[in-house]
């Protein structure tokens, strides 16, 4: 398990100019011209730092905000540090036994981390930036060096999410909505053919595409003719309450490939109609053609907010 009473967030130099070499190297760099002043920081003389950079031209205040950061990278007491590259939140421990020194290229100095920077948490799920809270994220628009996290609750939040533990309730909403979805399959195969191309047509219209075609009334693989007004794509919808791998193959795809018009294909089924034991899902290589089973479209249906229109429809 992860533990850390401080959070620090750092930006690996301007723009990120550094963060390459920092995750493949295993370093954390800091700026501050702190190689010219190295003696002053290595002995912890923070006021003459502070006086250093006071004479340079920034403000009393600047000057000891400078200092501050530069005396939590030279006395790091056990520091969580983190940052965000490529939609991912990273993490590292500098390792204490590793000293401190001037970087090669004459702009500022560097330490060793533990091991690496991680970019996933202790069970190796990644942190994506879209999964963290915006609280946290917006550090990532900070525009100084580094920033301690003060806040309590967000460094327990942090620490939480690096060991893989969710906030009690998310987790718990998130099992209901998992059973949820179960229920959600089961009722779906209690509608009729036509009722269930309908709540397709109400998912993909809640998604933002178009339908080009009266439900179930045009040719004999293609139920629905959407396009998606933002970018004029065109795609067709196949329908099926069940099917199964060889009618896929044979029917659908085939057909698909055969017409040029289309540049995507999605083909939604509720039920596996096979012998195999487990039933075994639909699938399909082509990235062109998107297939949604049970599972994923009740996910769809639960975030479409069509859960409650599926419940009186069948009711």
């Amino acid at each position: 398990m992860v533990t850390a009473s401080r959070v620090r967030y750092i930006k690996l130099g301007q723009g990120g100019i550094w963060e390459s070499e920092c995750f493949e190297k295993g370093i954390i760099r800091l700026g501050f011209r702190t190689e010219t002043h190295f003696d002053i920081c290595k002995n912890g003389d923070w006021e003459a730092l502070t006086e250093k950079f006071h004479a340079s031209g920034r403000t009393k205040g600047v000057a000891t905000n400078f200092s501050n950061q530069v005396k939590a990278f030279f006395e790091d007491d056990g520091i969580l540090w983190i940052t965000f590259s490529h939609n991912k939140l990273r993490w590292a421990f500098a390792d204490k036994d590793e000293p401190i020194a001037c970087h090669h290229d004459k702009d500022g100095t560097f330490r060793k981390v533990k091991i690496r920077w991680n970019d996933s948490d202790i069970n190796d799920k990644p942190l994506h930036m879209d999964d963290i809270s915006g609280r946290i994220t917006r550090l990532a628009a900070f525009r100084g060096a580094s920033s301690e996290i003060r806040d309590k609750e967000d460094i327990e939040y942090i620490i939480r999410r690096i060991n893989g533990m969710r906030f009690q309730a998310a987790g718990e909403a998130k099992e209901l909505c998992h059973a949820l979805c179960g229920k959600i399959v089961l009722m779906m195969r209690k509608l009729t053919p036509k009722d269930f191309e309908l709540l397709v047509d109400l998912v993909f219209s809640g998604s933002g595409w178009r339908r080009q075609s009266v439900v179930g009334e045009t040719q004999k693989t293609v139920d629905m003719v959407l396009q998606l007004p933002t970018t004029g794509e065109r795609a067709f919808v196949q329908v099926k309450s069940s099917a199964n791998q060889t009618n896929f193959n044979e029917e659908y795809l085939e057909a698909f490939q055969n017409m040029k018009q289309f540049g995507r294909m999605f083909f939604v089924y509720h039920t596996v109609d096979g012998k195999e034991n487990p039933p075994r899902e639909i699938s399909c290589a082509d990235p062109s053609v998107t297939i949604i089973g049970p599972e994923k479209f009740a996910q769809m249906v639960l975030d479409a907010g069509l859960t409650s229109w599926l419940i009186n429809r069948v009711s």
